[in-house]
């Protein structure tokens, strides 16, 4: 209709009228093409504003995880020198030596001597060895069995 506007303007000899419709027309197309350009515009902001959040969300989040691993790695060499530590040589001597009674092999300990006349030597009772059951009379003590 725009078109025919234009047509039957520029038949009644309004040129004017024909240029102002012309200049509507581009105005409008120059409109809408800057609304389109400026929504563009806004939406690539936004999305640019959204990604850098994102970016920065996982940034504070590998620097927890990453705090963390120091101090992991932290307390893994600690344990790694306490382990060193127990694992010395000197130190399993020493707590062989004052907590199990282990004698070095370069030191020599005697026992005392015992004179056997003054120990009491006594025997166990007469019994059998293998359960609650009463000896064989071939094994009791004064039997016929028993060797000269």
């Amino acid at each position: 209709m725009t078109n025919r506007r234009t047509r039957v303007a520029e038949f009644l000899g309004f040129p004017a009228l024909s240029n102002r419709i012309s200049e509507r027309r581009e105005r409008s197309g120059d409109v809408v093409f800057s609304v389109i350009a400026v929504v563009v515009v806004f939406g690539s902001l936004l999305g640019i504003v959204v990604v850098q959040t994102f970016i920065v969300q996982n940034r504070v989040e590998l620097d927890a995880v990453n705090s963390e691993l120091s101090v992991a790695r932290e307390r893994n060499q600690e344990l790694r020198l306490r382990v060193i530590e127990l694992e010395a040589p000197e130190r399993i001597l020493d707590t062989a030596v004052s907590r199990l009674g282990m004698i070095r092999p370069d030191e020599r300990t005697y026992l005392p001597g015992v004179d056997p006349d003054l120990v009491e030597i006594r025997l166990p009772p007469p019994g059998n060895p293998f359960g609650p059951a009463p000896l064989p009379a071939s094994l009791q003590p004064g039997s016929a069995g028993e060797a000269p």
